[in-house]
C-alpha cells in the first residue's frame, strides 16, 4: 500500500489524494498486479477498486495496463455488509479466504490488520508527506518482528520498503 512517512494509508477525511503515483511508481504497481495471485480486499478499498472495472477511455496506456491486469486476477471481497460483489467472490469473515499458491495481496489496513499472522511480507511504498492522522498502516499495539530485504527509492520521491516476517 502507500503510506505517508507518519505511517498512515487514508488521512483523517478518508482521503489518499497526497498518494497520487507518479509513472515510476505506477510502473512498480502494474508489475505487482501481474505478478499477485489473487487480491483479498475489505469493503472500503473495494468500492474505491471499483474504478479499475471500467478505467476512462482517456486512461494512459500504464492505467489500461494495470487495469487489464487487475481485470484479470481472482479477487475476494471480505465484507459482513455487503449483500454480493460484482466480479468478486464474496465472504463474510477471513475464515472464509483459502489459502492460495503465489502472490496474494491484501488490499485495506483494517483488512489487513484482521489477518496480521497470514501476512508474510509488508511492501509499504512510503511517501515524502507527514498527514498527521487517518487510518494507520499497522495497528496500534501491533508486535511485528520484520526484516528488511529490499529498498527501492522512486525517481518521483516515494520510497518501497519491503519486510519480511521473522520466524
Amino acid at each position: 500500500m502507500n503510506i505517508s512517512a507518519d505511517g498512515y494509508v487514508v488521512d483523517a477525511d478518508g482521503n489518499f489524494d497526497w498518494s497520487q503515483p507518479a509513472d515510476d511508481v505506477f510502473a512498480y504497481w502494474v508489475g505487482a498486479q501481474q505478478e499477485s495471485a489473487m487480491d483479498v480486499y475489505g469493503r472500503n478499498l473495494w468500492e474505491t477498486m471499483q474504478y479499475w472495472a471500467a478505467p476512462p477511455p482517456e486512461s494512459s496506456p500504464a492505467e489500461l495496463e494495470y487495469a487489464e491486469a487487475w481485470q484479470n486476477t481472482p479477487r475476494i471481497v471480505v465484507s459482513s455488509t455487503l449483500e454480493d460483489v460484482d466480479g468478486a467472490d464474496l465472504v463474510r469473515d477471513i475464515s472464509g479466504i483459502p489459502d492460495r499458491d503465489g502472490e496474494v495481496q491484501i488490499g485495506g489496513a483494517t483488512l489487513a490488520a484482521s489477518m496480521l499472522d497470514r501476512i508474510d511480507e509488508f511492501r509499504p511504498v512510503v511517501y515524502p508527506v507527514a498527514i498527521g492522522g487517518g487510518v494507520p498502516f499497522f495497528p496500534a499495539g501491533a508486535r511485528l518482528d520484520l526484516e528488511l530485504v529490499q529498498t527501492r527509492p522512486f525517481e518521483s520521491g516515494p520510497v518501497l520498503f519491503r519486510y519480511a516476517r521473522r520466524r
